[in-house]
């Protein structure tokens, strides 16, 4: 390849023992301990555009103008810095407007420092895996603050080229270089590659009136939030337990060097233990602090079944998603006002139990940044 250190191509090829995923953990967690002495502030869809159009003039409300002020000082300074989640990113693709979705993702390159959180998906399996490690070792991990933070570049997930023709070491070192090159593009690069390429997602709409029908039919049997919580819980794991069995699996097979099967009455019988024992764990603060993001969504579902006059809208699953993010991993959290009252009701306290400010208007907004 005759321009191999064009993207660090002669570096990668020199560690071929290094592998893809431990490449990736450095990045990682080199991001994750450069940010400790900052807070991290997340920002919905609608405080983004307050704020892009502040930064185009078309906004000049003095506390909207003070808010982005605020904002900048804070993230120039090194107190803090605005991440975003998968969520802001499905949203940012929904503004119809080229330049518009364009500005706003250069506002976000600059107030995000280019970081945001990994993927929804990947942060649960993070949370059960430290769960899992908790129990079983004696040694202290690294902090999981470390390791939920990525690039702009990878908001949906790491993706790396596979198949290239080249052989093993050739393709590792590529693999490697090439997600050196992802992690420094801009989000704006990104939007401005993808154009209008991508449409609305509307898959929410079917599934916000499946289980709408579903609560409707099954109404009766909440008689108390702690009722439907534990419903919804015992919903969720289910899916998630074989998740947690399968983490069990690959460290006995880094102990024992046997394979476990992932099917039969074994396998079964596992998967149900992780069920009843993941279940269990929720009763305790310990497991709430660790699997933060399954408790977070569980309790917004729960929310909304137990008041009974309330639909699950499309909308709803992102706004339960940006909850997830901001509640568990960062400081503060602007967002809408009925998103603000289900998070910070008594009943659930989301706001008390993960230390995390969250503010519905500019004005709070402010008074959160202090």
């Amino acid at each position: 390849m005759a321009n191999n250190d064009q993207f660090g191509m002669k570096e990668h090829l020199a560690s071929p023992n290094v592998s893809l995923g431990e490449h990736v953990r450095r990045r990682q967690r080199e991001l994750g301990e450069s940010l400790q002495s900052r807070r991290a502030i997340y920002l919905d869809q609608k405080f983004w555009i307050i704020l892009r159009g502040v930064a185009a003039g078309e906004r000049s409300a003095p506390e909207e103008v003070a808010l982005l002020g605020q904002l900048k000082q804070a993230v120039e300074s090194g107190i803090a810095f605005c991440p975003i989640s998968e969520s802001t990113f499905a949203e940012l693709l929904k503004q119809e407007d080229s330049a518009t979705r364009l500005a706003t993702a250069k506002l976000i390159d600059e107030l995000s420092l280019g970081i945001s959180l990994i993927a929804y998906d990947e942060r649960i399996e993070l949370e059960l895996e430290s769960f899992v490690r908790s129990k079983a070792e004696t040694r202290n991990p690294v902090p999981i603050r470390h390791l939920v933070w990525s690039k702009l570049s990878y908001v949906l997930g790491h993706i790396h080229p596979t198949n290239t023709g080249f052989d093993d070491a050739t393709e590792l070192a590529l693999q490697k270089a090439f997600f050196d090159h992802m992690w420094t593009r801009p989000l704006s690069e990104i939007v401005r590659i993808m154009g209008d390429s991508m449409p609305p997602d509307m898959s929410f709409d079917s599934l916000a009136g499946r289980l709408n029908a579903g609560n409707a039919e099954h109404a009766h049997e909440l008689k108390s939030f702690q009722k439907t919580y534990a419903i919804e819980l015992r919903g969720v794991l289910n899916l998630i337990a074989p998740i947690g069995a399968d983490i069990v699996s690959k460290m006995v097979e880094r102990v024992a060097r046997r394979s476990v099967p992932r099917e039969g009455p074994e396998w079964s019988s596992l998967v149900q233990q992780w069920e009843v024992f993941l279940f269990n764990a929720f009763e305790e603060d310990d497991g709430k602090n660790i699997l933060r993001t399954l408790h977070i969504n569980t309790c917004l579902h729960a929310a909304v079944r137990w008041n009974k006059a309330q639909q699950l809208e499309a909308n709803d699953f992102h706004d339960f998603h940006h909850a997830c993010a901001a509640l568990a991993y960062c400081e503060v959290f602007l967002t809408e006002r009925s998103l603000r009252a289900m998070v910070i009701a008594k009943h659930v306290a989301l706001d008390v139990l993960y230390g995390c400010r969250v503010a519905s208007n500019v004005k709070e907004g402010l008074a959160a940044l202090i």
